[in-house]
């Protein structure tokens, strides 16, 4: 916009130069004496074609036929400016007093092409005849505007078009309308616009304190205010342009979001109520010659939402714009948020058609980058309320990490994190706990259950990816565990819902107290797999396994309750469950199969026992048997021994046996017949 209004302030004062000495001369010769002064004063060729007509009364002035002026010498061949014609008139009783005022100057149907090239040209740096031109990285616009003073400038019917070749960046401007008023160059101007952009219409109001300060780079108060729609933007403090800079109060009304959006040539979000369908932004707001943007003692009100804080914005040398702030809120309601409800007709969402499959656009992850806090003191997410929160988001280059430092809860703590990853397709993943939460109102605000009375923990880490919910769904994988302290389940008659198959009997005046429920489970390709299910109760428990398809919503489950007739577990009654079909229309039916497996099981159970029994009764008596055979072979053993000893007359000696002491005595014998043939010698 700055480019724009110092380049019609640019015109505007090269077509009045010297205006004196046109007011008096033949139109023909006007004409070439304007062309050669704005040649001279600029390096750029001005053709004024038709008649230029003179004019004494109510202004003394002068109208040209169609002007062109020229590009500069590396743009294209269009000329940077084409209008239907150029009017000027000024005081005449003040030019009979020697003083020249500018009443009025009009530039008719204008149509402008403002160019940057590659290397930072800009086509409107215009360098007088004989005056070399400025290197390239020079900033545009340097150059100070003379003293002027205009009662009215305008262009009509104007049109703007501005190309940056570096970018590849084209804005067009059409329906463009300019009115300045500047009776004095130092003091205060007022300049209203209006134009449409991608045929949507603008409107600019401006009051500039010091508009010659201001116009050559200086700072100045200032107010304006901008309108499209029903949006508006208001600004009240002080501002430069060379380079921009800007420090007051704002106050954006953005009721109409499909204007804003259609400026920028976009179809505005359909976000659900709460989230910004309508905005209001107050505040203090800097935005500074580096490129930041800053807001203190920011208010944001997104539809019936309202949030207070700061906000920093960096722009300068980041790939994309980064976002820091931290914001405090009171209640927040996010109730259209619910899975359960429609945001446009509050209607039911039928869970038997599956999970949606339109494509989800993350496109906007990767418009900014971020870290944002929030602290609230309730948020109500619908069928979930939230108490006393504290959670912050990063976003870095398409990849969201939402960090929940201390979510309460019904009356416990959510904590962890969860992960949107845009980089590349989508995928979203998360690693939450919870911990003591009140079952029986969690429960009534998800689906109207309260019978359930405990507290209870879960904690869970997923992963899943796909551009679809419903794909997400289905490559769901992780693991996670949920344990519910001792409690009550109420109206719950355990012996009629096995008698009746039957989940949601009730028994009236019935509950039943438990110990403790408990699972674990893993997730794989969509598929929830478990195989502990505990249900601990003094006179009743049940165990549970199966598989959850998160991904196709349904149900492969075997439920085996048993209810206890005795302290000890005698006389139980025990029928397993099966629970099959979708989640819409779940199926209960007794596992007969199972049953007689079951009964089947005890009964070969109790004959392995018994044969296990005959088999150590048969065994006891063989070793008696075997014992008492080795103890008579051992006796007879002896006996037979001894008659050998009084059969040879030998004793045995010390481990000695019968035959060793027959060898010996044999020995003995010998040596003495030996001894007594040899005479003792």
């Amino acid at each position: 916009m700055r480019l724009i209004l110092r380049f019609i302030l640019v015109v505007f004062i090269l077509i009045i130069v010297g205006v004196t000495a046109l007011l008096f001369m033949p139109g023909d010769r006007i004409a070439k004496f304007a062309e050669d002064q704005f040649e001279a004063a600029t390096g750029r060729q001005m053709d004024i074609t038709g008649d230029v007509r003179t004019s004494i009364y109510p202004l003394l002035g002068v109208r040209t036929g169609p002007v062109t002026i020229a590009n500069a010498d590396w743009a294209g061949g269009e000329p940077m400016l084409r209008a239907e014609g150029l009017s000027i008139g000024v005081d005449l009783m003040a030019l009979f007093g020697g003083d020249v005022k500018i009443k009025k100057v009009e530039v008719i149907s204008p149509t402008i092409l403002l160019e940057v090239a590659k290397d930072g040209r800009a086509n409107w740096e215009m360098t007088p005849v004989g005056v070399s031109a400025a290197p390239a990285e020079v900033p545009s616009g340097g150059g100070a505007i003379p003293a002027f003073t205009l009662g009215r400038g305008l262009v009509q019917g104007g049109k703007l078009t501005y190309v940056d070749h570096a970018s590849g960046e084209k804005t067009v401007l059409s329906d463009l309308d300019i009115d300045l008023h500047l009776p004095d160059f130092a003091g205060q101007g007022d300049i209203s616009l209006s134009m449409r952009m991608h045929g949507q219409p603008i409107s600019l109001d401006t009051t500039v304190a010091n508009f010659g300060k201001f116009i050559n780079g200086g700072v100045s108060a200032l107010e304006t205010s901008i309108k499209t729609g029903g949006s508006s933007i208001a600004f009240d403090g002080k501002a430069g342009i060379s380079p921009f800079a800007a420090d007051g109060k704002v106050d954006a009304d953005l009721a109409d979001m499909a204007a804003l959006f259609g400026v920028m040539g976009m179809d505005a979000p359909d976000l659900p109520k709460g989230m910004g369908r309508t905005a209001r932004l107050s505040g203090d707001v800097t935005y500074t010659a580096q490129g930041t943007a800053h807001l203190r003692n920011g208010s944001i009100r997104l539809d019936q939402n309202l949030l207070t804080g700061a906000v920093d914005v960096f722009i300068a040398g980041k790939e994309r714009p980064f976002v820091k702030g931290q914001f405090k809120a009171d209640a927040l309601d996010f109730s259209v948020l619910a899975a359960s409800v429609d945001n446009e007709t509050g209607a039911t969402i039928e869970t038997s058609t599956g999970w949606p499959k339109d494509v989800i656009d993350v496109s906007a992850l990767s418009t900014v980058d971020a870290d944002v806090g929030l602290v609230a003191n309730a948020i109500d997410l619908g069928t979930v309320k939230l108490g006393p929160s504290s959670v912050a988001v990063k976003l870095d280059r398409s990849r969201a990490v939402f960090k929940l430092h201390k979510v309460q809860a019904y009356q416990g703590v959510v904590s962890g994190q969860f992960v949107m990853n845009g980089r590349g397709g989508l995928s979203v993943g998360g690693d939450l706990k919870v911990a003591h939460m009140a079952m029986q109102p969690l429960l009534m605000d998800l689906a109207d259950y309260e019978r359930l009375i405990a507290v209870g923990d879960l904690r869970v880490k997923f992963l899943g990816v796909g551009n679809t919910v419903d794909a997400i769904m289905r490559s769901l994988s992780g693991d996670g565990s949920f344990t519910l302290e001792q409690g009550e389940i109420l109206g719950l008659d355990l012996a009629g819902m096995l008698r009746n198959l039957d989940a949601s009997y009730r028994g009236e005046g019935q509950k039943t107290v438990f110990n403790s429920i408990g699972a674990t489970f893993t997730m794989k390709d969509g598929v929830l797999y478990n195989d502990d299910l505990s249900f601990v109760a003094p006179l009743a428990r049940a165990d549970g396994s199966g598989e959850v398809g998160i991904g196709t919503q349904t149900l492969n489950y075997r439920i085996n309750p048993v209810a206890l007739a005795a302290a000890d577990g005698s006389g139980g009654i025990s029928v397993p469950v099966l629970i099959t079909g979708t989640w819409a229309n779940p199926k209960f039916r007794p596992d007969l199969k199972g049953l007689i497996d079951q009964n089947l099981a005890d009964e070969k159970a109790a004959l392995e026992a018994k044969i296990a029994a005959e088999k150590a009764a048969a065994q006891a008596r063989l070793d008696a048997e075997k014992a008492a055979l080795q103890e008579r072979l051992d006796a007879e053993r002896a006996a037979a021994e001894q008659r050998a000893k009084d059969a040879l007359g030998v004793d045995t000696q010390d481990g000695e046996s019968v035959e060793d002491a027959a060898k010996r005595k044999l020995e003995e014998e010998a040596k003495r017949g030996l001894l007594n043939l040899l005479g003792n010698n």
